[in-house]
């Protein structure tokens, strides 16, 4: 099985490391852990004002990089690492087309309301655009977690 997980910090990586060690998959299974870069007005380095760009990057590094050794150490699974740039759901479908997946773990902030209308729904966006299953998983304030 190949799975492509999207990854969007810390509390994104614990809650797709969690489901991942739950479903027990095979030590054959291909996973790759992406970040997804999207550009904006921080692209623009400017003198005196931190590299927001450089700051993101080298975090997401550091998580991705930690997600993979728990799953070699965990599962016995060796995942690749990436981050890329763009539109998360554009790159996230484009990157599960490209690696083969069957499968596409993303995190979902469960926003309601106001907060969703305003700044919509990425995973919503990934489930319609990916060419394989989407599993959306719902971060929780509690540390639990739960399948939409």
């Amino acid at each position: 099985m190949k799975i492509i997980v999207a990854i969007d910090g810390e509390e994104s990586a614990q809650t797709a490391l969690k489901h991942i060690l739950d479903q027990k998959f095979s030590s054959d299974t291909e996973i790759h852990l992406i970040h997804v870069i999207v550009p904006g007005f921080a692209d623009a380095s400017v003198a005196g004002i931190p590299d927001v760009v450089a700051l993101e990057r080298q975090e997401e590094q550091g998580v991705l990089n930690k997600m993979a050794n728990t799953l070699k150490e965990s599962l016995n699974i060796t995942a690749t690492v990436d981050i890329l740039t763009g539109d998360a759901a554009d790159v996230i479908a484009k990157a599960c087309k490209e690696f083969g997946a069957d499968e596409a773990i993303v995190s979902s902030h469960g926003r309601h309301g106001f907060s969703r209308l305003w700044f919509g729904s990425v995973a919503d966006e990934i489930v319609d655009a990916a060419p394989c299953t989407v599993v959306v998983l719902k971060m929780q304030h509690d540390g639990t977690l739960s399948a939409k």
